[in-house]
């Protein structure tokens, strides 16, 4: 899959350098869409999660990739020609590093979704 424009908010560039500082070279991985996986994506130190055969680039924003996993049909649904990342009020999902104290990043489609299984048109 080719890799997407992900941009960020002035908020999440230094959110990223704050976490960056602390945690040193970072990454992002998401769920590919499920369960609100990409809308919450997990931060991670850059060597904390070993990445498998259906974890795939999305994208990369500040010099940190982000990363998703496919669904089990070796496919990601549907994702967007772009995301920007932000940070919003609430804990970090799961394991994930925290934006800042009661900050989570959050990723944002702001184009048109791609779909994996899009139906075709028939003339």
């Amino acid at each position: 899959m080719t890799p997407v424009e992900i941009s960020a908010t002035p908020e999440a560039r230094a959110a990223l350098a704050r976490v960056g500082a602390e945690h040193g070279p970072l990454m992002f991985h998401t769920s590919g869409g499920r369960v609100g996986g990409r809308q919450f994506p997990i931060c991670l130190p850059v060597h904390a999660l070993r990445l498998g055969a259906r974890d795939h680039l999305l994208g990369e924003v500040e010099g940190v990739p982000i990363y998703e996993m496919e669904d089990r049909e070796g496919s990601v649904s549907c994702r967007a020609k772009s995301y920007i990342l932000d940070v919003a009020a609430g804990p970090a999902i799961g394991f994930s590093i925290a934006a800042a104290p009661g900050l989570r990043f959050t990723l944002t489609p702001i184009a048109g979704e791609i779909c994996a299984h899009a139906p075709e048109e028939h003339e």
